[in-house]
């Protein structure tokens, strides 16, 4: 059983419980950057909470799920339309065999931060071959903080998420990876960005 099956069911209240909706506002920061994709690839969806936000913003849209987890895959499928565009693929994202030129946007939510940079640094390339050309990564994801309280703050609720998650499940991370200095060196540049939270959170376009 993958680890973060248990998880499945309580995943949104304890996310809600701990950020209320600003994970979700986060991730739909994302969607205004997918307009006029034609087929997009999610990789660590989880419960289906963007997949499903994704497809009722752009009905016409094609999207390919990667994830890991039998019992999240249940739950993302159950928020979708019947009509709905929607290829769930139930893989380990590092070992998946991504094609190559055949999407217009890869999206991964809160999903690097589970991985060492050095399982990023070879997983990133793959990824990035699977994009069309001209196409984009949108990226979710926690945030350190720049300096002063902010980093503190951030460091802080880091620290106890990651000691809850790898007590958890079979998280390999311990800290933050530095997934934009990886997409940077194999050729990302970021387009549009911002942040929220406080700044512990931020979302982010590479083109």
């Amino acid at each position: 059983m993958n680890q973060f099956d248990p998880l499945a069911r309580p995943y949104r209240w304890l996310e809600y419980l701990v950020f209320q909706k600003s994970l979700e506002q986060c991730r739909f920061g994302l969607l205004p950057a997918l307009a006029g994709c034609r087929r997009v690839l999610t990789i660590g969806e989880g419960d289906g909470r963007f997949v499903a936000e994704l497809v009722r913003r752009y009905p016409e849209i094609e999207v390919d799920c990667l994830e890991g987890s039998q019992a999240m895959i249940a739950r993302a499928r159950a928020r979708l339309p019947e009509q709905a565009a929607v290829t769930f693929h139930h893989a380990d994202a590092v070992c998946w065999d991504y094609p190559v030129a055949e999407y217009d946007a890869v999206v991964t939510c809160f999903f690097l931060d589970c991985f060492r940079e050095t399982t990023l640094a070879d997983w990133v390339p793959r990824v990035q071959r699977a994009l069309r050309p001209a196409g984009c990564w949108a990226v979710a994801e926690f945030c350190e903080g720049r300096s002063g309280w902010r980093r503190w703050r951030s460091q802080f609720w880091l620290g106890i998420m990651y000691a809850f998650f790898r007590r958890l499940t079979s998280l390999e991370a311990k800290r933050l990876p530095n997934w934009k200095r990886l997409l940077t060196e194999t050729g990302g540049r970021v387009q549009e960005e911002g942040t929220i939270h406080g700044g512990l959170l931020e979302w982010s376009t590479w083109c």
